[in-house]
This record gives C-alpha cells, structure tokens and sequence, in this order.
C-alpha cells in the first residue's frame, strides 16, 4: 500500500512514513492512493467475527506487508481487549430504526481510544525494532489529550507532548488531563483557545525542527487515527444488515477525522446512504455543507469544548476525495484558506460532497433538550456531544427506513471522580508563541536525562 500527499501529486510514502509522523513534506496530509474495496461476499464473512477480528481484516490491507499478519492479529487484539465492554463497541437501540453506537468503553471513555490504542501500540512495534526514540506531539481540548496519554503512559521511548488552552476547556477536561502522574508525559497549557494550540502544533510540526526523535502527531492529521475508525463503522452497519442493507450514520464532529472514515468505509464497500455532519454553536463544516462556503471563524465557548473547532484538520482529505485526487487543486484551495480565511469549492465539486454529506448545527440548549428527551423516551442517558449528534439525526436523516447510527463519542458519566489530586509541576504554562514552544522543547530534548524521560 502506498501513500500521496492531499498536496502534491505523484510521489508516494510508505505506511512506516505516515505513521511515524504528521503532515507531509509538502504540509499536505497522508492519504491511501488507492482504497481497497470488498465485494458484498466478502462483506457478508467478515459479519460475525469479533471486533479485533474485522478491525484486522479492514485494516490489514491498508498497512501492505509492513507488518505480519499474525503480528498486526496480537497488536490489534491488545488496543482494545482493555475496554470495559466485550463487544468493544455495542449497540444501544434508542427510537424505532434508531441506534447510537458506544464508543466510550476504551480507558479514557471517549471515541479517540480507538485510534490512539491501536496507534501506541504501533509506534511501540516500530520503535522495538529500530531502537529509536520518539517524540509524540499534539493538541487537545479534553478528551484527544486523556486518551492520548492512556495511550502513551509509560511507552518505553516515546516522550508526550499535549498542548491545550488555557481558555474554553471546562475544570473536568483540565484535570482529568493533568492527572497523570506517569514521567513521559508533558502537559503544556498555551495563552489561548483551541485555534491557538491547533496552530502551534501545525507551525512546530510542519517546521524545519531538528530532533533525533521521531515526530509524530497524535491528533488525526496523522493517518492511523483515522484509519482505526474504519473498524466501528463496518462493525455496526454489519450487526445491522449490511452489505444487504443500507444504513445512515450521524457523527459529532470536530476535525472531521470520523466522518472523513466515514467517507472510505463507503468507498471500500459499506453501503453508507447518508453522513450527518453534526457540529456544535461552532458551525465551519456546517456552513460549508448548506451554502458552498468554508471560513476560520472566531471560536465561541460551548458546554461541548473538544468539538470547538475553527478550521477542521480533515477537510483537507474530504477536498481531495471530492476533487477526484487533484492534489494542485488542494493546494491552492489550502493556500487560499491560509491568506484569506475562507474558500468556496466550484459548484459540481461542492454537490459531489453534499451527494453523502448533510449536516446540522446544535446550540447547547438544543443539546440538553435532546438529553432529555432521550431519557424520558427510553432511560438512557447520552453525553452532551452525542446528543447533538442525535439531535442532528433526527432533524436531518433522508429516510426513516434506513437504520440510523449516532456516535456516542464521549460516556455520559465523565467526571473528576477518581482523579489524582494535582501538584504545582503537573502543567507549565507558555505563551501562544511558536518560538516559546521550540524553545521548549529544544531544552526538553537537551535535558531528558533529569526529567526522567
């Protein structure tokens, strides 16, 4: 399996390439040149195996002969043979052709354990056998950061680096992020919202920064974040008739990263009618979706803060998909975004993508009424990003014969219960500056030894 960049047409990368690290040269991001696609035979086989089972039978074919079979079988058993539930990803039937799908069972209890489990454990392969070191940097609101140091805890040669804001993220997300006390992990809080932190990361990732460390990003501009997603789609729409029968998902979203697995799932097979694009007050994708427009927009504070997004890191992919693979195209589009903060797609492209795609902005009071709505109909309880995703289905699904699928991408209990008291060292704070954070981690590169890392 080779890899192109969203950016520059005809050079190829290897999976170990786009693993171990972030953006492409090009400050492109990975994309698989061509997606394998299964016959609906091969689909029907894959619908009563267990989860790590599809995982590495849709997975597998996107990795080549990187690895061996039986190896990527171990690696993927062990990222999620720790979740709390033995179907991994069950579940839960909510209205008449309605379901949400759990994904809050891994150890952080949010969605990204998928992706971030099975991604430690990769880079921990890797860095087994070559014997080098790596350097895991990456931004959060909340929830990435938790699942990324369930991850990363304790990782023999990987050092953590996870920025998140000092404005916009609630008391429970910033302690449950500051909580760890294991050596590797580095809390950094940035001068700024999420915007500030999301584009630290992309300058310091993208810059001619020198370390004999790998680089890799843990948000999902790496590829494997999206690449794990893959195996609940198929998981859920097989446990409910697939490929026989079509089925619709609704997707609380970000940056993007599931629904643009979303997208592949379709193009490798599954038969994906209908993408619900459900975002909170912070509304870019949405506004794209309804009127052909795609801008950075000022970030406003929500009681949903990891889907506080200005400029989704996945939409890169989504115009490449949709632009037919012109990476020329991309680039210009990207360039444009960058000078001018806003781009519009020509017209029979912007249809293309509204063809699967259509979307619903939730404010948070709409949210909690959904909350609500939801446990007076049927006693169960949804976290507030998955109720806009409910909320979205509702308002927006195409046809109510077709089963409809709500992420439930963050466990509707999470609190600081449990969390271990915070000490004075557990963060250190910078300014929104990308030369405060070079230099920060020139002096964590040149002062390991004393930290312990």
């Amino acid at each position: 399996m080779n890899y192109v960049s969203t950016r520059t047409p005809g050079k190829t990368y290897a999976f170990s390439e786009v693993l171990m690290g972030a953006y492409a040269p090009d400050g492109g991001l990975f994309v698989p040149g061509k997606v394998p696609r299964f016959t609906d035979q091969a689909l029907s086989r894959l619908e009563w195996l267990p989860f790590h089972e599809l995982a590495c039978e849709v997975i597998g074919p996107f990795l080549g002969d990187w690895i061996p079979r039986e190896q990527l079988f171990r690696i993927v058993e062990q990222a999620y043979c720790g979740f709390k539930s033995r179907a991994v990803a069950p579940l839960y039937q909510t209205a008449t052709n309605e379901w949400v799908l759990e994904l809050f069972h891994g150890p952080a209890n949010v969605y990204q354990d998928f992706g971030l489990q099975l991604m430690a454990r990769l880079i921990e392969y890797t860095l087994s056998k070559s014997g080098k070191e790596a350097l895991v940097v990456g931004c959060t609101g909340g929830d990435t950061g938790a699942a990324a140091i369930k991850a990363f805890n304790g990782v023999q040669g990987v050092t953590l680096v996870v920025l998140h804001p000092s404005r916009g993220m609630t008391q429970a997300h910033r302690r449950r992020l500051l909580s760890t006390g294991q050596a590797n992990v580095i809390n950094i809080e940035v001068d700024g919202d999420y915007a500030d932190c999301h584009r630290l990361c992309e300058k310091f990732l993208k810059g001619s920064h020198r370390t004999r460390k790998s680089l890799i990003s843990f948000n999902s501009v790496n590829w494997v974040r999206v690449l794990a997603h893959l195996s609940f789609f198929f998981y859920s729409a097989l446990q409910l008739g697939a490929p026989k029968r079509e089925v619709a998902f609704s997707v609380p979203t970000g940056n993007f990263g599931a629904l643009y697995a979303g997208y592949v799932a379709r193009e490798m097979g599954l038969p994906i009618r209908q993408l619900i694009v459900a975002t909170n007050a912070n509304a870019g994708l949405h506004e794209f979706l309804q009127n052909n427009l795609y801008r950075r927009h000022e970030i406003r504070a929500t009681q949903t803060p990891c889907m506080n997004v200005s400029v989704a890191s996945n939409f890169e992919r989504l115009q490449w998909s949709v632009l037919n693979g012109c990476g020329n195209k991309v680039a210009r589009n990207m360039e444009r975004l960058e000078e001018d903060g806003r781009i519009q797609l020509e017209q029979d492209e912007w249809l293309q993508a509204r063809k699967l795609f259509d979307s619903l902005a939730v404010e948070d009071a709409d949210a909690f009424n959904s909350i609500h709505e939801v446990f007076v109909q049927s006693g169960y309880l949804i976290s507030p990003p998955t109720a806009i995703g409910l909320r979205a289905a509702r308002v927006s699904r195409r046809s109510l014969l077709i089963p409809m699928i709500c992420l439930a991408t963050t466990h509707p209990s999470i609190s600081d219960a449990g969390l271990q008291r915070l000490s004075d060292r557990s963060c250190i704070s910078i300014p929104n500056d990308i030369a405060a954070l070079v230099q920060f981690i020139d002096d964590l590169s040149k002062d390991t030894e004393s930290r312990s890392l």
